[in-house]
């Protein structure tokens, strides 16, 4: 599969989310634009690719496991951002963003993945994938990505 099939198939489940429908508190901790977000916040669209990459849906385990992976991949998350992100995800997103403990670890685990990517590279929430062609091979992107 091409990546720009792999996005059409993401875009059409019903469960996408629009910029207009993201809760505030949410846009204000994972959005680059907020002037209060934190590392490894990404644009909509910039989420959307990770997501594909990744191999994720877009359950809410798949959100914490994607934002994990972010956070991990940015080189400038400080541990408290960690800590408040999980905090203000656990006990104050809107009851359909809130994750659960279980969905935590899930998170945990996506961290740890974007973490072990830093020495191939940093900061997958800034990539600019306007430099990706979008008819090549899914795999290929992933293997770009050393996402297996």
């Amino acid at each position: 599969m091409i990546l720009q099939k792999a996005l059409d198939n993401f875009l059409a489940k019903q469960t996408t989310k629009t910029e207009n429908k993201i809760h505030w508190l949410v846009w204000l901790l994972e959005n680059p634009k907020s002037l209060l977000h934190l590392h490894g916040a990404c644009m909509l669209t910039d989420h959307d690719y990770i997501h594909i990459i990744l191999g994720r849906g877009q359950e809410t385990h798949d959100e914490a496991y994607v934002i994990g992976f972010t956070m991990g991949n940015d080189d400038r998350t400080k541990q408290w951002e960690v800590k408040l992100f999980k905090f203000i995800s656990h006990h104050f997103y809107p009851e359909n963003d809130r994750f659960t403990k279980n969905e935590l670890k899930i998170f945990d685990q996506g961290f740890m993945l974007g973490q072990s990517k830093l020495p191939l590279y940093k900061r997958i929430g800034e990539f600019d994938w306007s430099t990706v062609d979008k008819n090549a091979q899914l795999n290929d992107i992933k293997r770009k990505f050393d996402i297996q």
